[in-house]
């Protein structure tokens, strides 16, 4: 009996409500360290990133995670994974935000950037190891975690809910609803 109740307290939790928000935090896809680049900030994806950021774009297509903002660092290997997003969603310009300060940063820029958001559902394009940390202190839930200890592994969506909305974005605010990776696809 006390199973069933917390099962269905979870539900509850993680139904929509009208106050509710869903944010997807995307991982910039595989970038590649052989590329020439002469700077971190100007690293291209690999030939894997370019395979998974598509995979993992479709996925949302698929779950019916249309975002109706991205924002996302300008760093060439975020640029192209959210480009990859925007790509299968049709999304306009306009919808894209591409922001310096999301590169390298961690939950209190997101947070700021978020809170006074008005759309239904965000996806946020960076990097570790700040969208783990992220990630960690958004929500209390249990975060699975791969072999080798790593949470947001590359082009890896973790579905968050907020069910008090943008204003409430902080410590303990989310629910996971789920965390894909691309190699689990």
């Amino acid at each position: 009996m006390t199973l069933v109740r917390s099962s269905h307290r979870r539900l509850a939790e993680m139904a929509i409500t009208e106050t509710s928000v869903d944010l997807l935090v995307m991982r910039h896809g595989k970038s590649s360290w052989d590329s020439g680049a002469a700077t971190d900030f100007a690293r291209p994806l690999s030939s894997r990133g370019l395979r998974d950021a598509p995979r993992m774009a479709q996925w949302l297509r698929e779950s019916a995670l249309r975002p109706d903002r991205v924002l996302t660092s300008s760093a060439l290997r975020a640029l192209q994974t959210s480009d990859a997003v925007a790509a299968e969603f049709g999304l306009p310009s306009s919808a894209v935000e591409v922001d310096r300060r999301f590169y390298g940063c961690g939950p209190a820029t997101w947070f700021e950037a978020l809170r006074n958001g008005g759309e239904r559902r965000v996806l946020i394009c960076g990097h570790n190891p700040g969208l783990d940390e992220l990630v960690e202190v958004i929500t209390a839930d249990r975060l699975r975690y791969t072999r080798d200890a790593k949470l947001m592994t590359t082009a890896a969506i973790a579905h968050l809910r907020l069910p008090r909305g943008w204003s409430s974005i902080g410590l303990t605010s989310a629910r996971l609803i789920t965390l894909q990776r691309p190699r689990d696809l």
